[in-house]
């Protein structure tokens, strides 16, 4: 067996791999040593899920109360006489609840009763007097009746044959402008036939005879048209000479001074007088009646204090405190009782000006009893109030300037004394069955929106989101995430950046 010998290009093929290898493991373990030195960032993690988002007002005290409540004052001064309920009563609309004393104003009733008795008496007689002047006129207005319709006949008869008459040549005119128009026809047609004729006897086809007769024809028929201009002139002159007789007549009526008309200017000067004693006679009448009207007024005036003797419910509802007892003097405004509407409750709080303008009607509101956690009360807001008041009525300042808003409660519990504080959430917005996140997690630069994801590899890169309606603590993603994805909240000491490695860690 021959001794094998180490070629010098294999010698050094061996002396490079055995350098390749250590170089390798050099790096080899280079990477390792680097990769257990990579820095990792410690961030915390939340999952996107389906849930809704409320954009609230939250806070704001108020105080719970029953719909229409209100304190009953009293309208005047006087002395409780009756007190007819007691708190916890419940009672109906202008049901009387306490009845104060007022003896003067009693007395002052009585009196000017007796004065319009005095005057009701004197209306009756104006009243008669009236009648008698009534009565008066009516006679003489008949009696001037009578003359004036004997005076009449004879003159709307004359005038109605006048008129006839007329009526009859306007007739006989029209009659004798018709026969006129016939007349011009007539005439027409006979000259046509004229010439018709002389051609026909021109040519040798009718008699001179003929033609003769037709010229005699045209001659009568010139004849017969003068007369009928003759005599529709006559007519118009006759219809001319009956208007003239008819305006005449009428003149004569105008300027008529006889004994009839005398008496009928006489009769119409007594209807004048007649007037003037009814007129009077009205004028005394109103007079009283102004005066009853006056006593009327007077006397409803002191009613009126009367009825405010009696104090009524203003409302159906229910007493909730008594002020007033038997025999206490109560001053005009002084409350008496309180009243509400024990059907529904309501929540009556202070708003800021910059608060109130985000809240609208029936907007949902969230009531908490204070001091009582796990009583929770909705309702919608009903009212808001126009104009803003200084709630320390001290004008200290802008901070004081509050806007009062209403909201009813959705149900009513009997188990919440009014009066009572709460704490209100009034709704502004609301989102539900949408993807929200922590507002938290929320990432933020000049030129976009976007929250932190991590890779297979635990590396952190950016999702970018189009966020939606914002909440107290979370908020709505319209686009870029779904619900059970995984983003990561970095901390304020270990900002995040693309590429960064991340750690979880325990919350």
């Amino acid at each position: 067996m021959k001794n094998f010998k180490f070629k010098p290009e294999f010698k050094w093929l061996t002396i490079f791999a055995s350098l390749t290898s250590v170089t390798l493991g050099c790096w080899l373990i280079f990477a390792i040593f680097t990769q257990t030195k990579i820095q990792t960032i410690p961030v915390r993690i939340v999952t996107a899920t389906q849930d809704k988002v409320e954009d609230k007002i939250t806070g704001e005290s108020g105080i719970l109360k029953l719909d229409n409540q209100r304190n009953i004052k009293s309208p005047i001064t006087g002395t409780v006489e009756q007190v007819l309920v007691k708190i916890g009563d419940k009672v109906k609309k202008d049901q009387i609840l306490i009845r104060l004393r007022d003896t003067e104003t009693q007395i002052k009733l009585q009196e000017f009763a007796a004065d319009l008795k005095e005057k009701n008496l004197q209306l009756v007689d104006k009243q008669s007097s009236l009648k008698r002047a009534e009565s008066k006129l009516l006679e003489t207005q008949q009696e001037y009746r009578n003359i004036q319709n004997t005076y009449g006949n004879d003159i709307n008869k004359k005038k109605d044959e006048k008129i006839r008459e007329v009526q009859k040549r306007k007739l006989e005119f029209t009659r004798k402008q018709q026969a006129l128009t016939v007349k011009i026809t007539d005439l027409k047609e006979a000259k046509i036939k004229l010439q018709e004729n002389k051609q026909l006897f021109a040519k040798g086809f009718i008699s001179e005879t003929e033609l003769k007769e037709q010229e005699k024809k045209v001659i009568q028929a010139e004849t017969d048209l003068s007369n009928a201009k003759d005599d529709l002139s006559l007519s118009n002159l006759d219809l001319e000479q009956q208007k003239l007789e008819l305006q005449s007549f009428l003149q004569d009526v105008r300027n008529n001074k006889s004994e009839p008309q005398q008496k009928l200017k006489e009769a119409k000067t007594k209807i004048d007088q007649t007037v003037q004693e009814l007129n009077q006679a009205k004028l005394a009448l109103n007079q009283v009646m102004r005066e009853i009207d006056k006593l009327k007024i007077q006397r409803q005036k002191i009613a009126e204090e009367l009825r405010k003797t009696v104090i009524t419910s203003p409302i159906d509802g229910v007493i909730l405190n008594l002020q007033a007892k038997l025999g206490d003097v109560i001053e005009p405004k002084g409350d008496v009782l309180v009243i509400g509407d024990p059907t529904q409750q309501i929540v009556e709080l202070k708003l800021s000006p910059l608060d109130a303008t985000k809240v609208k009607i029936r907007q949902k509101s969230e009531i908490s009893i204070i001091g009582f956690q796990s009583q929770k009360l909705t309702g919608k807001v009903q009212q808001i109030s126009l104009l803003a008041g200084d709630t320390q009525n001290n004008n200290q300042g802008v901070d004081n300037v509050k806007i009062t808003a209403i909201v009813r409660l959705d149900q009513v519990n009997k188990n919440i004394v009014p009066g009572t504080p709460v704490t209100v959430a009034l709704i502004i917005a609301q989102r539900d069955n949408v993807t929200v996140i922590p507002s938290e997690a929320i990432q933020e630069n000049e030129s976009e929106t976007f929250v932190w994801i991590k890779d297979q590899q635990s590396k952190a890169f950016k999702r970018i989101i189009k966020p939606g309606l914002q909440g107290l603590d979370n908020i709505e993603i319209k686009s870029g995430l779904k619900p059970g994805d995984e983003i990561l909240i970095p901390t304020l000491e270990n900002p995040l950046n693309e590429g960064d490695h991340v750690v979880i860690k325990m919350q």
